[in-house]
């Protein structure tokens, strides 16, 4: 098996909690963000998702981004650079967790 050092990750996982309050505007703006990421960067994949259980007082959220070459670590600045310009206060801390296909 590779080691985390020899295999480029191939998918960065972004996961915060949203206030239900906040959602519906929270929503169009990460998906302009990530509508510029894809036009700024060919084949690169940007989903957004929603925890299937998610609770009334608190929604769990997670962006995801995959690239044919893999996520690089500039990459993944990049995004994080983007999330930057997104509406403070309105959702928890950012986790950033990148993985490696194991195929």
């Amino acid at each position: 098996m590779a080691t985390a050092d020899a295999v480029p990750a191939k998918a960065l996982f972004i996961y915060y909690k949203v206030d239900p309050a906040h959602a519906p505007a929270f929503e169009k703006a990460v998906r302009q963000m990530q509508i510029a990421l894809r036009r700024s960067h060919e084949d690169l994949t940007a989903r957004l998702w929603i925890r299937a259980d998610a609770q009334a007082s608190a929604q769990t959220w997670m962006e995801t981004y995959e690239h044919p070459d893999g996520v690089s670590v500039l990459l993944a600045t990049l995004i994080e650079l983007a999330a930057q310009d997104l509406p403070a206060g309105q959702v928890g801390d950012r986790h950033v967790e990148m993985f490696s296909n194991i195929d």
